[in-house]
């Protein structure tokens, strides 16, 4: 086989196009469980933060009740800071163990230091205390020095009104956190601002300036975050989530402010274990880079035993076929290989182009059947069979059409609403043929007086409507329903008969007297029915003041819409 020849060629090429595939592959699978294992954190961070939440706002609600128990006596009054004290004195140990306490306290007006039970936590300034005491509100604190509390003071008045003081209920973190290792499985712990003086022992990171105050696992842990300390010299900012490698596994790092709105302060640090994911991930692509020269191997080796000729026939006919759905049947031709052997020697390729062939003609066929029968039936759904007119279809859709356009907004358009006056009359003496010619002779006559582009339609039986969607004013309008009745009023011979028809039309104001469709013609048929009401021969522009004669819409339900009718139906 020479070099030069196509088949080495295409060869080689399909060799490097296998290859360069494999490793895109590759390369796409690791990036797609990457960006999953991203995704992954990223919820778990999402998830961390509700379940963080989540525990404060229920130790929250825990103290609240608590305070309540306090505050609401008997009687549901608030009792002394006297009664209180004697009950904390009783009671405080219970207090510690039952509901997990650190400290409570007691403020009275010009009283320092407080009346104290518990550890020494964080004081209430003076200037604190009188504006608790001036509010009566509950407020909620966090504060982290030797270890984290969460703080609730509360303005209270003595039910007695003897006196206010402020009470302040102190309780640890360290329940919360508890909880939230089990709840996750992830460790977490309080990075809080504070001096390497007043941390515990091994616990300040100088790098970001903190100091670890509670950490789950604080053994295993600890060196983990020193080791993140020394790599980031700067206390990573709020939020901040990051993978590192150590002795013994893979973890991710998120920081999460305990506070919101002061995302300098103290900081729930949350430690992953994702070593399990990471030798996933590892695994999952040598396995890959197995699979994938396996299958470039076999792939060569299937192209060229299998699929070296049949491969360009089937090329041209993927570009025929296209070209089938878009109408261009003569390059489907060129494209598609006729077939000169007998059928019984073809085989599956041919069979396809044979095929193509066949379906390139039928469909050229078909295409010319479909668009004459298209245009036939369109022609059908929007015109009257009886009148020619456009029908109620059609009506509406150029309705709507100006509804939905800006037209309506620079001009006033007027839709008239028109009924034969006493058209029954004429279907029963002289018969519905009869009447049917009448309808066309009334139709052309309509369509006489208007302008092009105005739309003149037979919405059923003795029904019309003419839509102008632009008027000079409500004088053009007049004019217009003048010309109406007077070129409808003219005698009509039916027949050996002659006949006067005359019209009601009720008239409606695009958009100043509706800017919906059900609107406006639901207030021409008032319109049109006051006309009627007045002695018909007459047509009535609509306004508000018509509503209350609606009821004389002999046969409507109030706020119907006229309905399209098929055929000469008999009318009043």
């Amino acid at each position: 086989m020479q070099l030069h020849s196509l088949r080495v060629k295409v060869s080689v090429f399909s060799l490097a196009l296998v290859v360069a595939m494999c490793v895109f592959f590759i390369l796409l699978d690791h990036r797609s469980l990457q960006l999953l294992l991203e995704k992954n954190r990223d919820s778990r961070l999402l998830t961390y933060q509700y379940q963080i939440s989540g525990l404060l706002t229920q130790s929250r609600e825990d103290l609240n009740q608590l305070t309540d128990l306090f505050v609401l006596w008997r009687g549901g009054l608030a009792p002394n800071s006297d009664i209180l004290h004697k009950l904390f004195d009783q009671q405080w140990e219970y207090l510690r163990d039952s509901w997990g306490l650190e400290s409570l306290k007691l403020y009275s007006p010009g009283q320092q230091p407080p009346r104290q039970w518990g550890a020494p936590t964080r004081h209430l300034t003076p200037e604190q205390v009188g504006e608790l005491i001036a509010s009566g509100e509950t407020r909620e604190r966090f504060y982290c020095v030797q270890t984290c509390v969460q703080s609730l003071v509360m303005g209270i008045t003595a039910g007695d009104l003897s006196e206010r003081y402020v009470l302040q209920v102190d309780r640890s973190l360290a329940d919360e956190l508890l909880s939230f290792h089990q709840i996750t499985g992830s460790d977490i712990g309080i990075l809080s601002p504070i001096d390497r003086e007043q941390a515990a022992p091994g616990t300040h990171l100088p790098q970001w300036r903190r100091s670890v105050l509670a950490l789950t696992s604080r053994e295993r842990l600890m060196p983990l975050l020193r080791e993140v300390a020394t790599q980031g010299q700067r206390m990573p900012g709020a939020g901040f989530s990051g993978s590192y490698d150590f002795s013994y596994g893979s973890f991710d790092v998120k920081t999460i402010p305990l506070v919101e709105e002061d995302p300098d302060g103290a900081q729930f640090v949350i430690i992953d274990d994702v070593s399990g994911q990471v030798r996933h991930i590892e695994d999952s692509i040598k396995l890959l880079l197995w699979f994938s020269a396996i299958g470039a191997v076999t792939f060569i080796v299937a192209l060229i035993g299998l699929l070296w000729r049949p491969i360009f026939r089937l090329r041209r006919l993927a570009e025929a076929l296209p070209l089938l759905s878009d109408g261009n049947f003569d390059e489907a031709r060129r494209l598609i290989n006729p077939v000169n052997k007998p059928r019984s020697h073809f085989d599956e390729i041919d069979v396809l182009d044979y095929t193509g062939l066949a379906v390139c003609d039928q469909l050229e066929v078909m295409k010319e059947i479909v668009a004459q029968n298209t245009a036939e039936l369109e022609h059908i759904a929007l015109h009257d069979t009886l009148t020619g007119l456009d029908n109620r279809h059609a009506l509406v859709d150029r309705i709507e059409q100006y509804l939905h356009g800006e037209e309506h907004l620079k001009n006033t358009g007027y839709v008239f609403f028109i009924d034969l006056d006493d058209f029954k009359r004429v279907n029963d003496s002289l018969g519905h043929q009869r009447g049917d010619e009448l309808l066309q002779v009334i139709a052309r006559r309509l369509v006489s007086v208007v302008r092009r582009g105005d739309t003149v339609a037979r919405l059923g039986g003795d029904e019309f409507c003419v839509f102008v969607p632009s008027a000079d004013g409500e004088g053009a309008c007049r004019v217009l329903a003048e010309k109406l009745l007077g070129v409808v009023a003219q005698p009509v011979k039916i027949g050996d008969k002659e006949l006067r028809v005359t019209l009601s039309i009720g008239i409606v104001a695009i958009p100043r007297h509706g800017d919906t469709l059900e609107t406006i013609l639901q207030r021409a048929d008032v319109a049109m029915y006051h006309a009627k009401y007045r002695g018909k021969n007459n047509y009535q522009l609509y306004s508000e003041q018509l509503e209350c004669i609606e009821h004389l819409s002999t046969g409507r339900r109030k706020n119907a819409i006229p309905i399209a009718i098929v055929g000469n139906n008999d009318k009043n």
